[in-house]
Parts: structure tokens; sequence; C-alpha cells
């Protein structure tokens, strides 16, 4: 199976645009070189003022605020219970205390997108300590080897995966709606129990 970021050990992925196939190989480095993880603050549900700034805990979007902690697009890390999980997230948010934000330490160099990318494919769960609340330590996530492409080579990597999971979400969000059709036909197709 070809793949489009390189194996393990490889500097150059088997599959590439044919564009960039001459363009040599992608460059190591630690996730430390490239990024930083930023501790998200606290933010209690009550304090939480059902604003237009999604709240970001470590499964997702878990509330609404009136103002952002981090301007988008943002990637969003869970740190404690969903240690590892990797949240996209196209708008301001305010990401809280069980997770890490990432902070691009060199955004002329490296596209947001594709450090989401590379943050998905360096599977960032299985650092996890096995604590009664899973977390990560962020100096262990620091010290993971990647290898990465020229910018324009993340371009349009970026743009590519970008469009699937556009394609993906729409899918699921057709899905969604099948089955809820399915169970609202199902509810008037079939008659209610009656207690005596």
């Amino acid at each position: 199976m070809q793949q489009l970021f390189p194996a393990e050990g490889q500097t150059v992925p088997s599959l590439r645009f044919p564009e960039f196939r001459e363009a040599g190989e992608w460059v190591e480095k630690k996730l430390g070189e490239i990024i930083s993880l930023e501790y998200g603050s606290p933010l209690p549900e009550k304090k939480r003022n059902g604003g237009l700034i999604p709240v970001v805990g470590s499964n997702g979007i878990v509330g609404y605020h009136d103002n952002a902690l981090v301007n988008a697009p943002a990637i969003v890390v869970g740190r404690k219970g969903s240690a590892g999980q990797i949240n996209w997230i196209i708008s301001n948010c305010y990401p809280i205390d069980t997770t890490f934000y990432v902070k691009n330490k060199d955004s002329k160099n490296y596209l947001m997108f594709f450090l989401k990318l590379t943050l998905e494919k360096s599977k960032l769960a299985d650092f996890k300590d096995n604590g009664a609340v899973p977390g990560i330590n962020r100096n262990k996530i620091y010290s993971i080897k990647t290898t990465l492409p020229s910018l324009p080579e993340q371009q349009k990597i970026a743009a590519c995966l970008s469009s699937l999971d556009e394609l993906i979400t729409a899918h699921s969000q057709k899905l969604d709606a099948l089955k809820k059709h399915k169970k609202g036909l199902m509810q008037r197709m079939f008659p209610v129990a009656i207690d005596e």
C-alpha cells in the first residue's frame, strides 16, 4: 500500500504528487522544534455564557463562551482524559485546562493543517500514561521525530486531505440524517404499545 507520509526510518513517502517526485527528501525534525504545546485555561461550565466561541475539551467542543483564548485555525490536543486526541477547530476557540493547544513555531515554513496531519500520524494517544486519569506529558511529545516536506508540498497534501475530510463530514451528516429519518418512519409505521 502506498503512503502519503514517509514510513518510519524513511525520508521520502512512496506516494507523491507528480510535481514533487524529484523534490528530494523530507526534513527530519523533533516535534518540539516545530510546535509548542500550551496549556488550556480553566473555564468551569457555570462561567460559560453561551456565546459564539467554542469551548474545547479533550473530546472536542464542550460548550460556548463569548471570548476566545486561541485564534483560528486551532489544533487542540487532549491532555487529560481523552489524552492525545487531536481536535481541529476552524474558528477562534477557548481550549480548557484538560487540553494543550498548538503554537506553530515557524508559520512561514509549516502549515497548521499539515501540523494537524503530522500530529495525527504521530499517534499521540500511544504516549499517554496509565494513571487513574490518563494524561500525556508534552516533553514526551516534543521528543517524537517526524519528517516534513517543503511548504508547497505541505499545501498540496493539505488541500487533498482537507477536501477528503470535508467529504467524510458531509457523508457523515447525510448518514445521521438518514438514521433519524428511519427512526421517525419506524415510530410512525409501527403501533405504539398500549399499557393496560
